[in-house]
């Protein structure tokens, strides 16, 4: 990892009303001006999946730091249906004031969302924890991490608001818990080893972790956690990689997507969609996405899985995509609706019947666009 630079800012630069509502506005005003760097990290996450959020990044202290993308909120686990669905995908008024991505996004028990770290536009890592009120943008800072991170995996367990793995100068192996009432984070363990760019989702009450690397080498183990303190390995990915997209239904967890580590895939976005079975261990590649992505977005909306975004490209031309597709397991992808941005590893959540998309990147650079989408049952033709 090369982040270098920390950083904290005050909290009434967070947030803001946008200056008009029309999606068709969007992709020209929330753009950062700063440059992003290649990326040595990365989701939630993840980019990033429903109780999670993936996507990697320290000052400690000041609670004052950006909120913006990773890793997420609590998926369903029931197997998808073939109900036909319409998608509607929209911005709020508002939006974030400053431009993050790369955050663990996470929703709270009282419908609103939680920002924990992420990556600023200057390419520093953030510190602070934030309470998102999605129905005005306001934000209530809760604490700060014991040291700023981007690009780590979170969940929620039990009273408090998991931070696990990620990075900022170097690949962390640090396990951050923050209480959901309030209060600075502090580490309470550490994964087996150093892990950025790794996403998790929760399955059956545990939470499962895929994918990332250690700085160098590909992580391929699949750990699960019940605390946040114990892991076990319960199968391994088929194909390594770093940012991809997790949705869990039906006792499985899927894996969309992602960066290949190593070998002639290095640094080029996979196509693959991997499936681990949880009670037996087996990970097996089931199918191939329309195209190459990584840094996507994966959610559970009424027990149907959909994936959003994510980039295309490599390097410093990296291209995000706008398409939101649906994904039924034995039958493939089918394009459902268009995001008023095309972004990747922006912080994903399912929160009151809709996908919270916040934040993320747009070709490379990070955005302080919110985004949603919401479903709804199509007319049978």
């Amino acid at each position: 990892m090369n982040r270098s630079r920390l950083t904290s800012f005050a909290l009434n630069r967070i947030a803001s009303p946008h200056p008009g509502s029309p999606p068709a506005a969007i992709p020209t005003s929330p753009v950062g001006s700063g440059t992003f760097a290649p990326r040595q990290l990365a989701v939630f996450s993840l980019a990033a999946l429903s109780l999670v959020v993936s996507a990697c990044g320290s000052s400690s202290g000041s609670a004052q730091a950006d909120a913006g993308s990773a890793t997420a909120s609590k998926p369903a686990t029931t197997t998808t249906t073939t109900q036909p669905v319409a998608l509607s995908a929209s911005t709020p008024s508002w939006q974030l004031r400053n431009p993050l991505s790369r955050m663990v996004l996470l929703p709270t028990a009282n419908n609103e969302l939680v920002i924990l770290g992420g990556l600023t536009a200057s390419d520093t890592s953030a510190s602070g924890i934030f309470q998102l009120n999605p129905s005005n943008g306001s934000l209530t800072a809760l604490g700060a991490l014991p040291a700023a991170v981007h690009d780590a995996a979170g969940a929620v367990i039990g009273s408090s608001y998991m931070v696990m793995g990620g990075g900022s100068v170097n690949t962390v192996a640090s396990v951050e818990a923050a209480p959901s009432k309030g209060g600075n984070a502090k580490v309470i363990g550490s994964l087996p080893q150093p892990r950025s760019d790794l996403s998790a989702v929760s399955v059956n009450g545990d939470t499962v972790i895929v994918g990332g690397y250690d700085g160098s080498t590909a992580d391929a183990a699949v750990l699960s956690t019940a605390d946040g303190v114990n892991y076990k390995t319960i199968s391994t990915l088929k194909v390594p990689v770093r940012y991809a997209a997790l949705a869990a239904a039906g006792g499985s967890v899927y894996v969309f997507g992602g960066m290949g580590v190593g070998g002639s895939t290095s640094g080029q976005p996979s196509s693959s969609v991997q499936k681990i079975d949880i009670s037996s261990g087996v990970t097996t590649v089931v199918g191939s996405l329309p195209e190459p992505l990584e840094g996507a977005m994966a959610f559970v909306l009424h027990g149907q899985i959909y994936l959003a975004g994510g980039d295309t490209g490599t390097g410093s031309n990296q291209v995000s995509n706008a398409a939101v597709w649906l994904y039924q397991p034995g039958s493939g992808f089918s394009r459902k609706a268009t995001l008023p941005l095309a972004v990747s590893n922006a912080g994903v959540a399912v929160l009151g019947g809709a996908a919270w998309i916040v934040g993320g990147e747009h070709n490379g650079k990070a955005t302080a666009v919110v985004q949603t989408i919401t479903e709804k049952p199509a007319a049978n033709s």
